[in-house]
């Protein structure tokens, strides 16, 4: 893991898209987010992309660089939008519930149907961690 030198830290620090910078880590702002994912999607190389938003290419390497692109690709397909900072959010409580009011057997449908729902979205989650521990074996291979 790279650990950033006070040097570069103070240099990362006066770049405009750098929202947090720790000896280890560097955390970039939502505008920096947005304009690499636009540059990006428009055909411009990562490297470019980099050192047009004022980051200089000799502090980060190609493997940096890398999970760079794949962060911010995963935060713009993920339908939440950018994120800034630290990217750990808490596992939100199923909000499914049954309206009041309903009526017994509709009740029960609805019941039926959303411990369905609550089951398929387990299902999901266990495939895509399934899914994501292959991709891991077969990069490590």
């Amino acid at each position: 893991m790279k650990e950033y030198t006070a040097k570069e830290m103070k240099l990362l620090k006066a770049n405009p898209y750098t929202f947090k910078v720790t000896k280890n880590k560097l955390y970039f702002s939502i505008e920096f987010k947005e304009a690499f994912w636009t540059a990006y999607q428009a055909g411009i190389a990562p490297r470019k992309i980099m050192e047009d938003l004022g980051y200089d290419l000799e502090m980060f390497g190609q493997k940096q660089i890398d999970s760079i692109v794949q962060r911010i690709k995963s935060q713009a397909q993920s339908g939440n939008g950018f994120r800034q900072g630290e990217n750990r959010t808490r596992r939100k409580k199923d909000e499914l519930s049954i309206p009041e009011g309903t009526t017994g057997e509709s009740e029960e449908t609805l019941s039926r149907i959303l411990n369905e729902v609550k089951y398929l979205r387990q299902e999901v989650d266990f495939l895509k961690k399934i899914v994501k521990t292959e991709n891991t074996a077969k990069r490590k291979a």
